[in-house]
């Protein structure tokens, strides 16, 4: 297996340098924890019971009657299946031979341990930060066919084989669908919180999110630009920037355009075309994440090997999704 830090240092080795190594930021759309139902313990396969609404059964009172009234409601279930997902990676210490980084390597016989190093220091981090923003990457975009998006089936695919969630669609047609502009983003937004179900509607606006295509966000966000209309509230929650439309706050994802990139979810294909952009506006305990640890990225180890002379980071975990009801999700296209 090939080394995880690979040296690509073009100034000349010339004794000290800067002791700081400068990480490139990693960003994730979303916190788990706070924007979806987590459901713990989960090793492989786990069953999930729905139980549907019970509506009309209150009737006029003509007679004493040992009747009852034929109205029933059903009791389903979904399965969450947790892929076995599996972070390996390794390293060792000959690849950054004759540069600054040698410096900080430790004395005699553990020298080639990088335990404790800021080449260490540097792998924990790069990983740590990209389990968790391919976490949320395979929760939405897991296939069980393509390349990385094997380990388990994500939203889209599970949405888009549902054949309720798939006809309630809202589409939107756009001058340009892959670069909506600021009324379309408008339009389409209004147009899925009127198609919405009646279920939806009327779950309170803090438990809902509007999960949003980075393009289509941005779009959105022209409307807001010195107005201060009731349909949209931007503020500042904890330093970070909220924005809402009709009050429910809505979630740029950016791991979308690495998903659609990637992969063609029959949530994001019409006609024959598979398009770019689009939002989710669902309620937040209607998408369950399934998973044996209750959080993956910080489920790993890191060791060395004093036989292969290499730093070892190992991470496992499982991982799966599930949506509970139909009528809690209204996605929106444009074509």
């Amino acid at each position: 297996m090939a080394n995880v830090a690979n040296n690509s240092i073009a100034a000349t080795y010339g004794g000290a340098q800067l002791n700081e190594l400068f990480y490139e930021p990693v960003f994730r759309s979303d916190d788990i924890m706070r924007n979806y139902r987590v459901i713990p313990n989960v090793k492989h396969k786990m069953n999930v019971y729905t139980s549907a609404a019970l509506t009309k059964i209150v009737q006029p009172y003509t007679t004493c009657s040992a009747t009852s009234g034929s109205t029933q409601f059903n009791i389903d279930d979904k399965v969450i299946t947790a892929g076995r997902c599996r972070v390996a990676l390794e390293q060792c210490t000959d690849e950054f031979f004759g540069t600054y980084i040698e410096e900080m390597y430790r004395n005699g016989a553990d020298v080639m341990n990088v335990e404790g190093t800021q080449l260490s220091d540097a792998i924990v981090n790069r990983a740590v930060t990209g389990i968790a923003q391919d976490v949320v990457r395979l929760a939405w975009g897991g296939d069980g066919a393509t390349g990385n998006y094997t380990a388990l089936d994500g939203w889209m695919k599970l949405m888009g084989a549902d054949a309720t969630v798939l006809a309630a669609r809202t589409e939107f047609s756009a001058t340009a669908p892959t670069a909506p502009t600021a009324g379309e983003s408008l339009s389409l937004l209004r147009k899925m919180y009127d198609d919405a179900p009646a279920a939806l509607q009327q779950v309170p606006a803090k438990d809902k999110k509007i999960f949003v295509s980075p393009k289509t966000y941005n779009a959105y966000l022209s409307n807001l630009e010195g107005t201060s209309a009731d349909l949209a509230i931007t503020n500042q929650q904890d330093g970070v920037l909220t924005v809402k439309f009709r009050g429910v706050e809505l979630v740029a994802m950016y791991e979308w355009d690495t998903i659609l990139a990637d992969t063609d979810p029959a949530m994001f294909l019409r006609g024959g075309v598979n398009g770019t952009e689009g939002a989710c506006y669902c309620a937040v305990e209607n998408l369950i994440i399934g998973s044996d640890v209750t959080d993956p990225e910080g489920s790993f180890k890191v060791f060395y090997d004093d036989l292969e002379e290499k730093m070892f980071f190992r991470g496992y975990f499982k991982l799966g999704v599930q949506f509970l009801y139909p009528s809690l999700v209204q996605w929106g296209i444009f074509y």
